[in-house]
């Protein structure tokens, strides 16, 4: 039996793509892991305070209040120095508040993560507070993805062989 040649090549390049992905995604949960421990011992969740003025309409978006209930939380612009989003609070309706009108000094919480998010600990009426961020909503899936990449490269392999055994057995 003759193994093909370029079929062999498209398929031992595609393995070898997957498990480099795989490797490359153990990796980043290293790197996510001293991330996330680095926030940790810098405070990231310590309070800070915006000093900006706010009357915009909000962006809704999906979230939960301080008891865990899934409702829309209320985002709008605040250029404090530089672009972030300010959220003033929490509701069950996602059309409780039309606009929001904010200004002074606002305290809340930065959202961990590289998110220019500050959750008001002082949210804007009607709504109520949101649910304070933590470390635990930074997303860590690298080694589930990695075990995914590892898994595609073996299914590739194990359908190539049964492929070349059954031609073979022709």
């Amino acid at each position: 039996m003759r193994i093909p040649f370029l079929a062999t090549l498209i398929v031992g390049a595609a393995i070898a793509t997957m498990i480099g992905l795989g490797i490359w995604q153990l990796q980043r949960a290293q790197w996510k892991d001293a991330l996330i421990a680095e926030m940790q011992s810098e405070g990231a969740l310590d309070p800070v305070t915006v000093n900006c003025r706010i009357d915009a309409a909000p962006e809704v978006r999906a979230g939960h209040n301080r008891a865990g209930e899934t409702g829309y939380r209320y985002l709008v612009p605040c250029n404090a120095g530089q672009p972030q989003l300010v959220d003033a609070g929490w509701s069950k309706r996602p059309n409780a508040l039309a606009r929001v009108a904010l200004s002074g000094r606002l305290t809340g919480v930065r959202e961990p993560g590289g998110r220019e998010i500050v959750v008001l600990d002082a949210p804007a009426p009607p709504l109520e507070r949101s649910a304070p961020p933590t470390l635990d909503d930074i997303p860590n899936n690298h080694l589930a993805y990695a075990v995914q990449w590892f898994l595609f490269a073996l299914a590739a392999a194990v359908i190539y062989v049964l492929a070349l055994r059954r031609r073979s057995a022709r």
